[in-house]
């Protein structure tokens, strides 16, 4: 295999355990961990003399997990544009990085990262040194979660009609005629999507709140349109959460306990996890894509 393209999953603590892991990756090409410790400890002031580190204790080691792929550019940017091809190469990165999380906290890397060398790699990463230790020691004893919130509208406004005095007190309302009756639909239907807007907004506010006060930290994510969820609900909160894992339970049953709260008002929970905390990594925005170098 002539000049292969290094393949980086993520980056995590170099133990032995890791490298006793037997993984297949994107290609199914076998997964291998590249030490990157003599960076960081030459970063960190240790000198390395014949016998080892010769200055204090072992600084934190790092680890790249990488697979040789013998990719060709031209090649690869049309296959880049089937989303078949994608796809499978997705789940094959993402299948590697949970698994490496499995034994480790990791930083992991966005799909198609790509370097043409071992130094080019090396060289990229130690700026970031410092970044990459204080993260990893930071994510260690924390996961990342999901939290997907949907809404049944109608079951929605069904309970506010139900609640609301003032439009429970219209919907009881008669008229004779049939010109009266619509006009009268027209305008209950008029405050109920008004009054369901600024419910449902509120509500939303308050489940984010809730849950946020137990992570350590949160946001919101894109909410996507029925045609990319293909929910028959409305999607109503994406967010993702970073929460310890002594706080864990708590968090879910929290969760759980607004799930049930909410329910009259159609709302569907969606909790998801531990993720890859791809939500909460540091940009490290100098890591190149390399595959157009």
């Amino acid at each position: 295999m002539k000049n292969p393209y290094l393949y980086v999953y993520c980056i995590s603590r170099d133990t032995p355990s890791l490298h006793k892991l037997r993984l297949q990756g994107v290609e199914s090409e076998p997964v291998f961990f590249l030490p990157h410790g003599a960076l960081v400890a030459e970063h960190q002031g240790y000198s390395i003399g014949p016998q080892g580190y010769s200055i204090g204790a072992l600084p934190p080691m790092l680890a790249v997990a990488l697979s040789k792929l013998p990719w060709k550019v031209a090649s690869l940017s049309k296959q880049v544009k089937e989303p078949g091809w994608v796809a499978k190469r997705v789940r094959e990165h993402e299948y590697v990085v949970e698994e490496v999380m499995r034994n480790q906290a990791i930083l992991p890397v966005k799909f198609l990262t790509l370097f043409k060398s071992e130094k080019s790699l090396l060289n990229t990463l130690n700026p970031h040194l410092p970044e990459l230790d204080h993260y990893l020691e930071y994510i260690q004893d924390k996961e990342e979660w999901s939290l997907k919130v949907y809404c049944d509208e109608s079951r929605a406004v069904s309970h506010l009609l139900e609640t609301d005095a003032r439009l429970k007190e219209m919907n009881r309302q008669t008229f004779k005629t049939p010109g009266e009756r619509y006009l009268h639909k027209k305008r209950l239907q008029e405050m109920a999507d008004e009054g369901l807007s600024n419910t449902i907004s509120r509500i939303i506010q308050d489940i984010y709140e809730a849950i946020n006060s137990l992570s350590v930290e949160g946001m919101t994510l894109k909410v996507h349109e029925k045609k990319v969820t293909q929910r028959a609900e409305d999607m109503l909160l994406n967010g993702a959460f970073l929460v310890s894992k002594l706080m864990l339970e708590s968090f879910r049953e929290m969760v759980e306990e607004l799930k049930e709260g909410y329910r009259p008002w159609g709302l569907l929970f969606e909790l998801a996890g531990p993720w890859p905390p791809y939500n909460f990594c540091p940009s490290l925005e100098k890591i190149p894509d390399e595959v157009n170098a």
